[in-house]
């Protein structure tokens, strides 16, 4: 048997029987624990050697298990309610490349600098060899994106389509205007009987995801290169924690042009103006008010605010009057160490706009951003760059695209309101 599963199965052995042992159920941390060793193993291999009577207990957190499989198969879009980890969105296939190498791992055999038949090197651009890097093993670029998924904030909580090729096109509707016709130019009258019904063209535009290249650069010490064979798991950290934070920049902020169309840059984008009178860098409550308004009322039930850090303090002063007798109610609640505001959740972050800009505030449906992301990972290495600091380098690369699957804002029918799931407060410099 592999090492890899030996290892992991007589793990979840051992937390199976520790649950016996005392009597319980796996709390919901163990269960997490156990996925993620389980997520190691080949769905296609699991039901070889696994014998799901062996440990009841964690039964239903088997990949292969019936009960708790995803419905959905590999390569399908996903919305913001599904599963997104690696072998929900591509599955599993003999074709992937796979390391094979039980004496070594994959970075201890790259960073050796040495000739493995395992490595594979292909180019990441047609005729550019020299813009390739080695494919990583779907393994750890399983792992990779793993990491990444836990530490974002935009792939979780979006609709994701996964892309076996770096360019595929969507049909979407057209928005449209409410006091004309609703989505895709849909209307509708009431008609006596054999009256003559009134033409309507359906308008649909085509979406094209086109996967950019992100390119993350990585530094760091020969001591870890030579050790690589204990550091792999910091390596695979580092790497996917770097793309988590890169990725949820490009899908907020990005420009659209050779990256994603973030959503701050989007033509759906409603902002709300400041007061008048209101003072640089403040945020008053009517601000807030003033964007829930903005809110598309079908997206309102995914909506989250999205804060930079630098708002916390003008946030945490906010508070209604309640009455007369001087009482006040914050507006920033918190309970069970989760943040809410005017009954939605709030993500803190320093991915946004810092306070006073346009940005540092936003209220956002992610169910409403596409995002397309390929499964392959490529690695290149070199061990020269910093020669006269003792320091090796290593690039990495993965291909993804994002943008709202709104175009524009919607028209209501009073012919004159504008709502959006994607709202911000402006600028008060």
């Amino acid at each position: 048997m592999d090492t890899i599963i030996e290892r992991n199965l007589t793990k979840c052995k051992e937390l199976e029987a520790l649950c016996t042992k005392e009597n319980r159920n796996p709390t919901s941390e163990e269960r997490k624990y156990a996925n993620q060793l389980l997520a190691e193993i080949e769905i296609k291999e699991s039901g070889n050697f696994f014998n799901k009577d062996e440990f009841p207990g964690l039964a239903n957190t088997m990949p292969n298990n019936p009960e708790t499989r995803s419905s959905q198969k590999p390569y399908e879009l996903r919305t913001a309610g599904d599963k997104k980890d690696f072998r929900n969105l591509y599955g599993s296939s003999k074709d992937e490349y796979h390391w094979t190498d039980k004496e070594s791992n994959f970075f201890e055999a790259l960073f050796s600098g040495r000739f493995h038949p395992g490595l594979v090197k292909r180019s990441l651009s047609e005729n550019v060899p020299s813009q390739g890097g080695f494919l990583i093993p779907a393994e750890s670029v399983e792992k990779i994106h793993n990491v990444a998924l836990e530490n974002e904030l935009v792939m979780p909580l979006a609709t994701v389509q996964p892309m076996k090729t770096n360019s595929i096109t969507i049909p979407a509707v057209e928005i449209g205007d409410h006091s004309v016709s609703l989505f895709g130019g849909f209307t509708a009258t009431y008609k006596a009987e054999a009256a003559t019904l009134s033409e309507a063209n359906p308008t649909f535009r085509a979406m094209e995801l086109n996967c950019n290249k992100l390119t993350g650069f990585l530094k760091f010490s020969n001591e870890l290169m030579n050790d690589v064979s204990n550091g792999e798991s910091q390596i695979l950290d580092i790497c996917g924690k770097g793309l988590a934070w890169y990725r949820d920049k490009s899908w907020l902020t990005g420009i659209g042009a050779g990256e994603p169309l973030g959503i701050l840059n989007a033509g759906c984008l409603l902002s709300q103006e400041k007061a008048s009178g209101q003072m640089a860098d403040t945020i008053i409550y009517d601000n807030l008010t003033g964007m829930m308004a903005k809110m598309f009322a079908g997206s309102f039930a995914n909506s989250v605010w999205v804060c930079h850090q630098s708002t916390i303090p003008q946030l945490l002063q906010l508070s209604l009057a309640i009455g007369t007798g001087g009482d006040h109610v914050p507006v920033l609640q918190e309970s069970s160490g989760e943040f809410k505001m005017l009954t939605r959740p709030v993500i803190f972050t320093e991915k946004t706009e810092p306070l006073g800009s346009k940005g540092d505030v936003c209220l956002f449906d992610f169910s409403q951003y596409l995002i397309g992301m390929t499964s392959e990972m490529r690695i290149d290495l070199s061990q020269h760059i910093y020669f006269t600091t003792d320091q090796g380098a290593a690039r990495l690369i993965e291909r993804h695209d994002g943008q709202p699957l709104w175009d524009k804002a919607l028209t209501l029918k009073d012919g004159s309101t504008e709502v959006s799931p994607f709202v911000t407060l402006d600028a008060r410099e």
